[in-house]
């Protein structure tokens, strides 16, 4: 299913609420200012200590960290959304990127609440400033280590600003302003010895320069400020090698360094080649070379592993993507696809533990097995997967991004401690990093925390936020106040893990929950008992934490452990009016229990909504047996009928988020169909509508596709774009997480001010989110914050509205 699809209703209806011991679910009607939003879990994790943090959480793809660089007693890395800086006592912080999918912010923001749009180089210039190539926004940005003025603008200590690139994908500008000219990916910076930045341009197949002062480098006349082309043609290919770099042709260039002579040294990435342009006329890398021509040092342009040992021009390499020169001139080469760190060496003499040979070609890391293996043995015998960055610094101390492991490791030159650990010279250690999953700060506080695509949240009786951490393949506790709960000892504010052990799998059934493996759990709420239920999606199953010893479902039960109660596992669609435990059902998104005790199911798959008899009796206009299914709406067809009729003949598509008013309907948001529907409990008038008792009805949606559209009128003339969950508050306003809209949508219940906006029954109005995909606006306005793919809602005791935040990796307040 899409990740799009989740489901988490915080709250099972106002009926169900308030059976709930020691508090309410009811909101109060907002007073007349504004409400505002905050972040109350996940983000980019720490400050901590740099293993516990995932440097992968940011992004819904295993392909970061990236570059790396160092710098200011420090070690910088670029991790897509974010770039993080590891200090020498083991520190983790972020010094710039808020996390999420995005684009980029506005200049002279604190870069620490930025959005980046894929952050892949990065450097640190004379100045102390942090240089980082953000190749998703298409710009080279700046953070200021001190106010001043540097690249022709003056900025602001914490500050960022772009000094490259419009934000246009392309190619123009050559001998303009940088800030007017468009890049194409650019992957790749560095800062050269008279402060220029050098920028590897990877779509465009060119190097370019941003002169840092009026001058001739690299053969042009240059004007600070403005930039330049000084290798490539633009032409995607291979040539030129022995003539100027301006008229040679490159292969998707993805980093760039400058070595002691000043000479560009540059990752040739599509042609399986290292390429150095000469920054002045003599001997280097054993070639005589000319100011301003371009030669090959390393490669022989084949894709493969090969030349270990001998001259490096005659080595393959399989897409070498990033490029350093160390302290001894050595070129060091990030040989991603041979999961290898290989060496040029500078002279013949001894590096990283081998005697190398002027010219020649050594690995020093990997032994080309993509895995995650070798920690605290000899570097050359660990496994790497598809290593992007490397450095050196000044020490000899070589740092690799590891990047499908979702670690930064180091080989130390000497023996000593480093990082907070003992080390021993030329083995390899991880620093940073815990993994491939954005997992991180359990029993920590939550704002400090990461979680990966959180797609509901529910609160308990006792007031715990409870998160769906669905690519962790966990469910999560933010504690409400200090005490015990799910049986484990809890402060408030921190976070802990409840079901799960982060394994995508299925196991663990009648044992511990946090030993059983989950697989992309996206629904989870909690019923009056306490009890913690679980759509464990892609298990096809619907999963139960008990909260006592009792008897549920047919099956006896221990205090936190975990139990099937519905699905076999199969994804399919069979058992109506059987076992639940023997149905099929297919990517159930949601599930909670019904004042009844019964289990209601969004079969999300199966088109359906399905429930499970808690005893034998009528419901939902059936009789039912104890521990047996049965559909109560949809009739399995993926599409929009039905209204006005039975609700087992309508056609659903992607049921997600399921909820009980007050009078005991139930509804739904029917995602794929952009409206939210009712099956009526009883025959009356509800939502301004007269309703026969199990027939389906729509109340909201049904407008043309665009963003906002009918806000301040009728609710089933507005347009909702995958509405993903929904719940009541304790006016009975419906609430709406409009997922593909990137906002919270009220329906108003009764005429009134609500969310500090005047409303009139039956219309609906957005109460956070502009409808942009991003992430900003926290301590401000919610009506002028951006969200990005909201999945999840529900209603605190005191009125504050949770969202679980998708794709932003955060839960977050409306209060």
């Amino acid at each position: 299913m899409l990740t799009a699809l989740v489901a988490l209703v915080g709250v099972a209806g106002a009926a169900q609420a308030a059976q709930a011991p020691g508090r309410t679910v009811h909101a109060r009607a907002a007073a007349a200012s504004a409400p505002t939003i905050s972040t109350i879990a996940g983000g980019v994790g720490g400050p901590g200590k740099a293993t516990t943090v995932s440097l992968a959480g940011s992004l819904a793809s295993d392909v970061d960290p990236f570059g790396l660089a160092t710098g200011n007693g420090a070690l910088y890395v670029a991790d897509g959304t974010t770039v993080r800086r590891i200090g020498p006592e083991d520190g983790l912080t972020t010094p710039a990127g808020a996390g999420g999918v995005g684009g980029s912010s506005d200049n002279g923001v604190p870069a620490t609440g930025a959005m980046l749009g894929l952050a892949t180089g990065v450097a640190i210039d004379s100045s102390g400033n942090l240089v980082f190539a953000d190749s998703g926004a298409r710009m080279i940005r700046v953070v200021a280590a001190k106010t001043g003025t540097f690249y022709g603008q003056a900025m602001t200590a914490g500050d960022i600003y772009t000094v490259a690139g419009t934000g246009i994908d392309g190619f123009y500008g050559d001998g303009v302003p940088a800030t007017l000219a468009d890049l194409s990916i650019p992957n790749g910076v560095a800062v050269d010895h008279a402060g220029n930045l050098v920028i590897a341009d990877t779509g465009n197949d060119r190097v370019r320069v941003v002169a840092a002062s009026t001058g001739t480098f690299y053969g042009q006349a240059m004007t600070a400020g403005d930039i330049y082309t000084v290798a490539g043609n633009g032409q995607q290919g291979y040539s030129g090698d022995g003539g100027p770099a301006t008229a040679a042709a490159l292969d998707y260039p993805e980093s760039v360094a400058v070595d002691h002579a000043g000479n560009l040294v540059i990752a040739d990435h599509g042609n399986q080649r290292i390429r150095v342009v000469a920054a002045s006329t003599g001997t280097f890398y054993g070639q005589a070379m000319t100011a301003g021509d371009i030669y090959t040092v390393a490669g022989n342009g084949r894709r493969g592993y090969s030349g270990d040992g001998g001259p490096a021009t005659a080595a393959e390499f399989s897409f070498p993507q990033f490029v350093t020169v160390d302290a001894a001139g050595n070129v060091v080469i990030a040989d991603a696809a041979n999961n290898r760190i290989r060496v040029v060496a500078a002279k013949t003499a001894t590096f990283y533990g081998q005697a190398m040979t002027a010219g020649d070609v050594y690995t020093v890391v990997g032994d080309g097995t993509p895995g995650f293996a070798g920690d605290g043995g000899p570097a050359t015998t660990a496994e790497l997967d598809i290593p992007y960055g490397v450095a050196v610094d000044r020490a000899g101390n070589l740092y690799i991004g590891d990047t499908a492991n979702g670690r930064v490791r180091m080989v130390p030159a000497q023996t000593g401690s480093f990082y907070g650990q003992a080390m021993t010279a030329d083995d390899i250690y991880t620093i940073a990093g815990n993994g491939p999953t954005g997992s991180s700060g359990n029993r920590g506080p939550a704002t400090h925390a990461e979680l990966d695509m959180p797609s509901s949240v529910a609160l308990d009786q006792q007031g715990n936020t409870i998160i769906a951490d669905s690519w962790n393949c966990m469910v999560r506790a933010v504690a409400a106040k200090t005490g015990t709960f799910y049986g484990q000892a809890m402060t408030a504010g921190d976070i802990y893990t409840i079901a799960g052990n982060g394994k995508a799998g299925f196991s663990g059934n009648g044992g511990e929950a946090t030993a059983a493996e989950l697989d992309v759990p996206h629904g989870v709420s909690v019923d009056p008992a306490g009890d913690l239920v679980i759509a464990d999606t892609d298990n096809n199953r619907i999963r139960l934490v008990a909260a006592g010893k009792s008897t549920l479902y047919g099956q006896a039960m221990s205090a936190g452990h975990i139990y099937t109660i519905v699905g076999d596992g199969t994804a399919g669609f069979s058992g109506d009016g059987g076992k639940a435990t023997a149905a099929e059902i297919n990517a159930p998104d949601w599930a909670a229990v019904d004042a009844a005790g019964n289990v209601i199911i969004a079969d999300t798959g199966n088109n359906r909504v399905r429930v499970v008899a808690a005893r034998t009796g009528t419901f939902y206009g059936q009789a039912m047996t104890a521990g047996d299914i049965y559909t109560v709406a949809g009739d399995g067809t993926a599409g929009y009928s039905g209204d006005g009729g039975p609700a087992t003949a309508a056609e659903l598509d992607s049921p997600a988020g399921l909820t009980l008013d007050s009078a005991g309907n139930l509804v739904i948001a029917d995602y794929f169909n952009e409206r939210v529907r009712v099956v009526a409990a009883s025959t009356g008038t509800f939502y301004g509508q007269a309703m026969t008792a199990g027939d389906i009805y729509t109340i909201a949606g049904g407008g043309a596709a665009v963003t906002g559209l009918g806000d301040g009128g009728p609710a089933t003339k507005a347009s909702l774009a995958g509405p993903a969950a929904v719940a009541f508050d304790g006016s009975g306003n419906l609430l709406i997480a409009d997922s593909l809209d990137n906002e919270l949508r009220v329906v108003a219940a009764s005429t009134g001010t609500f969310y500090g906006q005047a409303m009139t029954t039956g219309d609906i109005y957005t109460i956070a989110g502009t409808g942009p995909q991003g992430f900003s606006g926290d301590g401000g306005p919610a009506a002028s914050a951006e969200l990005d793919m909201p999945s999840g809602v529900a209603v605190e005791s005191g009125g504050g509205v949770l969202i679980a935040d998708e794709q932003n990796y955060r839960v977050r307040l409306v209060s």
